[in-house]
């Protein structure tokens, strides 16, 4: 939701950089990364086409393969908790979208549009074949539902993660009074953050009305508490709530969907704990862990997804009907 910057500790510095909506719905959990686009450790630069080139990081092995789509400014770090545990299922991918971490960054200011071409001319440079699995954190979320509306041949299902919902932004500022937290407000409403067209993106994911019948599996965080930080009570709750009936239509887009709550996450449930100030703040990898295995074994049986309450049980979840 709100803009506030969290250090985030998960074996490397992350600055994450707001929650549920990332400042009008885009996070930011960036990882610490050299300036250069110098590569250390395991992973390569894809050439892409232009002179750029973007960094991606695959284990496992197996088909369909499971692209990680991170949240805005967030690099292919903060998937860790989930993607070693993911490539023992199947093969599984996450890069560094242009600009971030070592990846070279576009010139100009580009939209979701541009970010989802990039990502087709990476898959394919990559040699990682379709069909996908693409599972999508915040505005990542909103790039791969874009990219599964444009490319259905080449997906196998979809995993939402706490995703930017439809027309997200001018939702929120409908609900939001001018006159509170006036300043917050009008940073929540730019349209350009960190080189992204919002605005532009917004209006895309408009357009996105069904995607079939993909196994779609949409995890909710059950607090974003951590993003509220110089908002008043109520202004926050209504906002929550009005999150909550996003990710539910963000659910109705396919008929074979599951919706589970992660009760005890904020909004980067993939991460196992990040600190805030001096308060650490839990999240829940292993709901993102089983909502994505549970869409790999439909995509390979060509089977329906099973009931929520069949793949999510315990004290820390919550199924939505």
């Amino acid at each position: 939701m709100a803009r506030t910057l969290l250090a985030v500790a998960v074996a490397s510095t992350l600055v994450v950089g707001c929650g549920g909506h990332e400042r009008n719905g885009e996070s930011a959990a960036t990882v610490k990364a050299p300036p250069s686009p110098g590569v250390v450790g395991p992973g390569r630069l894809v050439g892409i086409g232009g002179g750029r080139s973007l960094f991606v990081e695959c284990v496992g092995s197996g088909s369909p393969a499971v692209v990680l789509e991170a949240g805005l400014g967030a690099n292919a770090r903060s998937w860790q908790d989930v993607q070693a545990q993911l490539g023992r299922t199947t093969r599984t991918c996450a890069y560094d979208r242009a600009g971030v971490g070592t990846s070279v960054a576009r010139p100009g200011v580009h939209g979701a549009g541009e970010d989802v071409d990039d990502l087709r001319r990476m898959l394919e440079g990559a040699g990682i074949d379709p069909p996908y699995v693409l599972v999508g954190q915040s505005y990542g979320g909103l790039l791969v539902r874009l990219f599964a509306h444009a490319h259905p041949e080449r997906t196998a299902g979809v995993v939402l993660v706490d995703a930017k919902g439809r027309d997200q932004t001018r939702r929120e500022l409908a609900a939001w009074p001018e006159s509170q937290a006036p300043a917050l407000r009008r940073s929540w409403a730019r349209p350009i953050e960190d080189g992204v067209d919002l605005a532009a993106g917004d209006a895309l994911g408009r357009r996105v009305t069904s995607l079939g019948d993909a196994p779609l599996a949409v995890v909710t965080a059950g607090t974003h508490e951590a993003d509220s930080t110089g908002m008043p009570r109520r202004l926050a709750r209504a906002l929550y709530r009005l999150w909550m009936t996003m990710q539910d239509e963000l659910a109705a887009l396919s008929t074979d969907h599951v919706h589970v709550v992660a009760l005890r996450s904020d909004h980067w449930i993939q991460i196992r704990q990040f600190t805030r100030g001096s308060t650490e703040i839990d999240g829940q990898p292993d709901v993102v862990v089983r909502a994505v295995q549970a869409v790999v074994r439909a995509a390979r049986n060509r089977a329906h997804l099973p009931p929520c309450k069949r793949l999510f049980a315990g004290a820390g979840v919550r199924c939505r009907s």
